[in-house]
């Protein structure tokens, strides 16, 4: 049967295999004091009993989906988006809370400042069991509290086009749970980059701003859920390559400015010589030697040819050295 009504709002969730969360996630959002939205779940083939949970739900806002296992979170949330008809869409996170007022402040904003194509919010970090590890993460963020930006209610900020894509070249200040965005933006930039392994949505972040100004709502409006499995937390050396190829792709957002590209080339080394550490770390040391190369070829530093030094030395001979230099530091100690 035909849908009758159009919402205002599309709340969209990729999930893999959430099922301990997905329900508690659920119920943050349904109990916003806003109403006019849709849930969209895309299911990624999930193996657990994340179905179950998500049709233990009887809400007519609720739209669910299962579609075979993509590996990418940018799969299933391009799906969602497609599907989707809101005007405005937020991203959500299967395992993380929806604080009261996200929806609402969030719409309300976003309609005072037309020109601003993305909206994101504050966040608190939690831990698996719910305990707050951070109470206010993006106060910490010295890139977004040093861009300007022009007040346009008591409880948004307009950040310009221009600031906002110079601030990302330098971090990442854009927490995916805290995301909205208009739903014109995907027909002028498209959607999130399923080539790419890792950080599509800090790709896609760019993407917006190299032609939207930006919202901040500096409120905390969600709870991040950091996770032991989670992939931010999986060996660098594992992620480095879909990293560094995401970087990459970054720099057709900055191809005017040369500072921009200067510190994506940083990160990029800054990648390489972190998976180099971690495998000789690992005394992975043929690997080792792979990626320090290649950090050093960005940059000659210290740290990187220290390490590189180290990793022609036998495994033996470095095991050695790093007890020697154990029992000094306790004997110091």
């Amino acid at each position: 049967m035909a849908r009758t009504h159009m919402p205002k709002a599309s709340v969209i969730i990729p999930v893999y295999n959430g099922g301990d969360y997905i329900g508690e996630t659920i119920d943050s959002i349904l109990s916003q004091s806003f109403h006019d939205f849709e849930l969209i779940i895309v299911d990624d083939g999930s193996t657990d009993d994340t179905a179950d949970v998500i049709h233990g739900f009887r809400d007519s806002r609720i739209r669910y989906f299962h579609q075979p296992n993509s590996g990418k979170p940018a799969s299933p949330r391009n799906n969602a988006i497609r599907k989707s008809e809101g005007d405005i869409i937020f991203i959500f996170d299967s395992d993380d809370i929806m604080l009261p007022g996200k929806l609402a402040t969030t719409v309300q904003c976003m309609e005072l400042a037309p020109g601003a194509g993305l909206a994101f919010t504050g966040f608190a970090c939690i831990d698996e069991t719910g305990t707050i590890i951070d109470p206010g993460f993006l106060e910490k963020n010295r890139t977004l509290q040093q861009l300007p930006k022009r007040p346009v209610t008591d409880q948004a900020q307009l950040i310009a086009s221009r600031a906002a894509l110079r601030g990302l070249a330098a971090s990442n200040y854009l927490g995916t749970s805290g995301v909205a965005i208009r739903r014109e933006v995907f027909d002028t930039v498209g959607y999130f980059d399923e080539e790419v392994r890792n950080s599509d949505d800090f790709l896609m972040w760019q993407s917006i701003a190299h032609q939207y100004d930006l919202l901040y709502l500096p409120r905390i409006f969600h709870h991040y859920r950091v996770r032991s499995g989670s992939i931010s937390l999986r060996n660098i050396e594992e992620r480095a390559p879909g990293l560094i190829a995401c970087v990459e792709k970054m720099k057709q957002f900055h191809s005017a400015d040369p500072d921009a590209l200067r510190l994506l080339d940083e990160r990029i080394r800054r990648y390489y010589f972190e998976a180099g550490y971690s495998c000789f770390t690992q005394y992975k040391l043929s690997e080792a030697r792979s990626w320090l190369l290649e950090a050093l070829k960005k940059k000659i530093d210290q740290p990187a040819l220290f390490y590189l030094c180290l990793s022609l030395l036998p495994a033996s001979l470095i095991s050695q050295l790093k007890q020697l230099k154990h029992r000094n530091s306790s004997a110091e100690a």
